[in-house]
Parts: structure tokens; sequence; C-alpha cells
């Protein structure tokens, strides 16, 4: 597959090197999620005095109470949770996060003289935030976000394994919250609905609608694949053994369960290892134990 230059970034596992690489289909991607996201918020929630979530939705509150413009507001709320974030995510998904911000931060302006003037408000809220959570969840789908709180959404993915979609609507309670003193209570609600519609949108486009995947691998360098998968995506892996029918040969099966955004850099290790591997990918509607739900915790 082509990729976008040759910037290499790569973690050593056992003699063998596990390549994370900057794909340009993926730039393109993160940059169209910026370009949906921002006229999501300029053509249709600001017009209708409405609130999207995120560093985008104080953005827009401080638009409102000062007159900042949101791309400023933008960038400057965003360097604290950049510094706070690198050094617990890959360099690719920094780089591809920074890409997204930057983007989305350049649009937002271009965007700004645009309306698509939608006047009843139930419409705004739900074709502005599916139309947000289709720029966020493209982002996410490519590896990498739009930055703000989607960055803090990935490290409870990745530490709490809970979904990106669920904590992005959890965390956006407390905008709401802040919206309420701004804004009247219709406007409140309304927007409390255009919320929970981006976080659905973004579950859906990331990944599809399955909450976590299970992974069968076969490959003669099981071992090299599951330190890899262990080192890189920090999730466990159990071996089954198992024989083929025809050639009676032993082998080791690889067993893994992971969170729907961890797929296809699950996918792109694995090929990179073994291009001859056999995977089997199966949706697992519901997972209990460390890294997923506890049996007495949940969003």
């Amino acid at each position: 597959m082509l990729y976008f230059y040759r910037k290499e970034i790569t973690t050593i596992i056992k003699s063998r090197v596990y390549i994370e690489r900057i794909y340009w289909q993926d730039i393109l991607l993160i940059i169209a999620g910026a370009l949906l996201l921002a006229v999501a918020i300029q053509t249709i929630i600001i017009p209708a005095g409405l609130l999207t979530g995120g560093i985008s939705g104080v953005a827009i509150i401080l638009q409102y109470i000062t007159g900042l413009s949101v791309w400023l507001g933008y960038i400057i709320l965003n360097v604290p949770i950049f510094i706070a974030g690198y050094k617990y995510v890959s360099r690719r998904f920094a780089l591809y996060s920074l890409i997204g911000t930057l983007s989305l931060s350049l649009f937002l302006p271009l965007t700004e003289p645009f309306s698509f003037n939608i006047t009843d408000l139930f419409l705004a809220s739900i074709f502005g935030g599916a139309l947000a959570g289709l720029g966020i969840g493209l982002a996410f789908r490519s590896k990498g976000s739009l930055g703000g709180l989607e960055i803090i959404a990935v490290l409870f993915k990745r530490f709490r394994g809970y979904a990106i979609g669920d904590t992005f609507f959890v965390t956006n309670l407390l905008v709401i919250l802040l919206f309420l003193f701004t804004a009247s209570l219709e406007l409140t609600l309304f927007s409390a609905i255009s919320i929970l519609v981006t976080s659905k949108v973004i579950d859906s486009v990331e990944a599809g609608p399955a909450k976590s995947k299970t992974v069968f691998i076969i490959s003669e360098q099981y071992e090299y694949i599951a330190n890899t998968i262990i080192k890189n995506i920090n999730r466990g892996c159990t071996y089954i053994s198992g024989s083929g029918a025809y050639t009676g040969d032993q082998k080791h099966i690889i067993m893994v369960t992971i969170g729907r955004s961890q797929l296809p850099r699950l996918k792109e290790m694995v090929l990179q290892v073994d291009d001859e591997a056999f995977m089997i990918i199966s949706e697992s509607s519901e997972v209990f134990g460390q890294g997923f739900k506890s049996s007495d915790f949940d969003f």
C-alpha cells in the first residue's frame, strides 16, 4: 500500500519490527473529517444558536460570551490537551491529531460566511449532530482525531476500554451544563440532542455497530505477532492449540479481543509480520474483564 512519506515509527519486538507508517489516505480522510465538522459548526449549529461537543463546544461558548472567533479559541484550548496526551498516545496518532486540529482551525474561518438556514431547532440538532459525528468518526477511523476531548476519549478507550462515543457524550455533559448558564433551557436541551446524535454517529462510523472485535490469528510467526499486539495495543493474547484437519500439523491460534478503534492497527501489525496470516474477525456484543467492562461499573 502507498503511504504519504517514508517516515517510519518503529518498535522492536524480539528482532521483529512493527512500523507505524503515515498513509496519505488516512490524512485525506482526516482533512475531510475536519471539513465536515467545520461545515456542521459554522453552517448549522452556530446559526441555530446550538452547541457542539468537546473543545469546539467550549470555543463556541466563548464566542457567544466574548466574541472570540471559534477557530482561535479552539487552538488555544487544544494546547494543554496535546501536551498532556502526547506521552500516552502513539506518535502517529499525535501527528494525525495535529493535522486534524490544524485543518479544522483552517476550515472554521473559511466556512463561517455560509449557512444552510435551518431554522427548525430539531432538524438543526439532528442534521448538525450527524454531520459533526461523521467528521469526527472519519478521523477516528483513520487512526487520528480532530483534537480536543477526542484525545481524552482515546485515552479512556485505551486504558479503560470505554467506547469513544460514550466517553464523548458523558464528558460533554459538563459542557452542556456550562452552556445552560449562557443560553435558554430550550437551546441547551436541543444541544444535548445534537451531542447525543454526534456520539452515536461517531461509534457507527468508527468501526460499525459492534462493541468489540474478537480476532483469531493463525500464523507460523505467532510468537512475534502476539508480542507485537501486547506491546503496541496493550491487549492480552491467548494461545489455542489446534491442528489442521487435512495436514495434521499442530498450530498455535492467537485469540485476542480488542476495541473497535484498534482493529485497523491490529490488521496492519499482523500483515506486516506475516502477510500470509489467516485472520477471522468476529463481533463481540459484550466483553467483561480487564480493559473492558467490569461486572459492577460501566458508563
